[in-house]
């Protein structure tokens, strides 16, 4: 799949509405916008190894304070050491939608967010 710039239209061409917004922004290198000590595949090795819920927060707290970038530690953590992601997402793109895509029972709700670039699709 063609990769997504700045200034893109794209959508989520998995969902059934699959929406219309711009990429105002984007992370190519979550490793190096990060700077933690331990590499991030490491990371989510160890954090999909950990069973506990509250040992699993509280590791993922412990490598929130180790960034250099907070905020992209956060989107890092919001796709990475979940449950439901089975494979780990590196880059993203920050999306501001004109026409919200749907989620499970419906829409989107925030005009712009952080999505994986590997669910973005150039329009």
């Amino acid at each position: 799949m063609p990769k997504v710039n700045v200034g893109d239209l794209v959508c989520l061409y998995r969902r059934k509405n699959k929406g219309l917004g711009i990429v105002l922004e984007k992370i190519d290198d979550m490793d190096k916008e990060m700077n933690v000590e331990t590499p991030l595949p490491e990371v989510v090795q160890k954090l999909n190894s950990i069973k506990k819920y509250h040992d699993k927060t509280g590791y993922r707290e412990e490598i929130i304070k180790q960034c250099a970038n907070v905020e992209a530690a956060k989107i890092f953590f919001m796709f990475n050491g979940q449950g439901w992601c089975s494979k780990a997402k590196y880059k993203f793109a920050r999306v501001r939608w004109f026409k919200p895509p749907s989620a499970y029972e419906s829409t989107v709700r925030e005009e712009v967010n952080w999505c994986p670039e590997d669910w973005l699709k150039k329009v």
